[in-house]
């Protein structure tokens, strides 16, 4: 059920040594490409990345917060066509992405999304200019977030309950 999935899914950063099956990785792919966009122009693509030395590479576009891209079986970067959609191209790449993120708990795959959005790598390159140097990315593409996966090394923990009461409104705020 959509929202026992919706409830059990969480940040998962430490992966087994284990790769994922293909027919995995292929499902993982699809969910982010069925993912509705605005208009339904397709302007979302992805990027499989499953050699060690890319995800190694990749694992520190960021100066903090990527690490854990080293140790993930896979990598999928979401990118989105900015001359398609110059308007809604990152909203399309940010349901995609969450997508696979759903779909990898469904598949009881630990996932971990990275930002790319206003953040910079060690050397204060901007990381949407490194992940393009390394993935050969062409700049009609905007870059939304890399996808750290693999099978779980870790428990995840207690999701903080929202409150209802405070946070959400009706009619009016």
């Amino acid at each position: 059920m959509f929202k026992d999935l919706v409830n059990k899914r969480r940040t998962i950063r430490k992966y087994t040594d284990e790769p994922l099956k293909a027919e995995e990785i292929e499902c993982l792919v699809a969910a982010g490409l069925k993912a509705p966009t605005a208009k339904n122009l397709d302007t979302v693509e992805l990027i499989v990345v499953e050699n060690k030395d890319t995800l190694s590479d990749l694992s520190e576009f960021r100066e903090t917060a990527a690490g854990h891209l080293k140790g993930a079986s896979c990598g999928i970067a979401v990118i989105s066509n900015t001359e398609i959609s110059p308007e809604h191209n990152r909203q399309d790449a940010c349901i995609a992405a969450t997508f696979i993120l759903l779909q990898a708990e469904d598949l009881d795959i630990g996932a971990c999304w990275v930002n790319v959005y206003n953040k910079f790598d060690k050397n204060g390159k901007p990381a949407d200019e490194r992940i393009r140097e390394i993935l050969h990315i062409p700049g009609k593409y905007n870059v939304e977030c890399v996808i750290a996966l693999g099978y779980k090394a870790e428990e995840p923990r207690n999701k903080k309950e929202k409150n209802f009461k405070e946070d959400v409104h009706y009619e009016k705020y």
